[in-house]
């Protein structure tokens, strides 16, 4: 965690994010009056410093590394700080990209070019978009508070599945779906056992987990053994991992450490009764028909996810 020169580098994009955001802020509020201009710029400084603050003593604070509610929501506001100054730098740059060209033409012209004619009668097209990108970030940082906020307004949605060569007794079967669970990420307990009463109501025949039980260590699942230990199904319930439940983004004390944590999240699958599949498959039997079950570890498509996956090993045997 205390990668002190990964956060100082992180810190220092930010700063240079919040100087190119403001040069778009001072654009906007050029017209206003001075008190204006005071507040809104002194709102955004003191924003960007507390940010850049808490930025750089995150890996320090022990707060944050012992309250999970406060370190989320820290976490959450900073990220959604910066992508939203990231979206919002894009059309700034566009603005500038196009201010560059106009003063090479104009340089390298022969004729004389008078420029801002085009914007007297209107809005400039630097203000347009610096007002664009301000509205972009803004809406941005708005959109992932309120996924952050509302991860619990869990929702069940319908896909009617049909095989040609699905075997008759399996013919009407319901399957749950759930994926991605992160339960390092959660706060609200008696939240987390609703969403599990919502999969519960639906009275599937089989329910399948398709990775990420954890942000990064097996401890997080503590507090919810209890709470997903009651998903059960006539079928069963299958699992595999995500690329978070290798615990590939976080510092080990030794790469021993890191093995045992796997193993002990293994072993929280087996503890919750879910038939973790680790590269291979299982045949589930009824009235005398079956069906096969095919689970792979993590496959990532992008150079950051993990590459475990390997369907070579879980494919043969179902053939038949």
């Amino acid at each position: 965690m205390k990668n002190s020169g990964t956060w100082w580098i992180i810190a220092a994009i930010m700063v240079l994010l919040d100087f190119y955001v403001f040069q778009a802020l001072k654009t906007v509020t050029q017209n206003t009056s001075e008190k204006t201009k005071v507040i809104v710029h002194g709102i955004y400084w003191l924003v960007a410093a507390a940010t850049i603050i808490s930025l750089v003593l995150f890996p320090y604070i022990q707060a944050l590394q012992t309250n999970k509610v406060f370190r989320n929501y820290i976490f959450a506001i900073m990220l959604g700080l910066f992508i939203a100054k990231l979206i919002g730098s894009a059309f700034f740059l566009i603005d500038d990209l196009r201010r560059l060209i106009t003063w090479v033409v104009d340089k390298f012209s022969s004729s004389e070019h008078i420029v801002g004619i085009e914007e007297s009668n209107g809005i400039s097209r630097s203000v347009f978009l610096s007002w664009l990108g301000l509205g972009a970030g803004a809406t941005i940082f708005g959109s992932l508070l309120y996924g952050f906020s509302n991860k619990y307004n869990y929702q069940v949605k319908k896909i009617q599945l049909a095989f040609d060569n699905i075997p008759n007794a399996f013919k009407g079967m319901k399957i749950i779906h759930i994926s991605d669970i992160h339960s390092g990420s959660f706060q609200n307990k008696e939240a987390v056992n609703k969403g599990v009463d919502l999969i519960l109501k639906q009275e599937a025949d089989l329910i399948l987990f398709t990775g990420d039980l954890v942000n990064d260590k097996h401890d997080e699942m503590n507090e919810y053994l209890d709470v997903f230990g009651r998903l059960k199904a006539p079928l069963g319930v299958f699992s595999t991992l995500g690329n978070h439940d290798y615990g590939d983004y976080v510092s080990w004390a030794s790469e021993q450490a890191k093995i045992e944590n796997l193993d002990r999240l293994k072993n929280v699958h087996e503890k919750m009764g879910w038939r973790l599949l680790m590269n291979e498959h299982v045949a589930i039997e009824k009235d005398g028909e079956a069906i096969a079950i095919l689970g792979i570890e993590n496959w990532g498509a992008k150079g950051r996810f993990p590459k475990y996956g390997k369907m070579k090993e879980a494919y043969p045997g179902t053939e038949k």
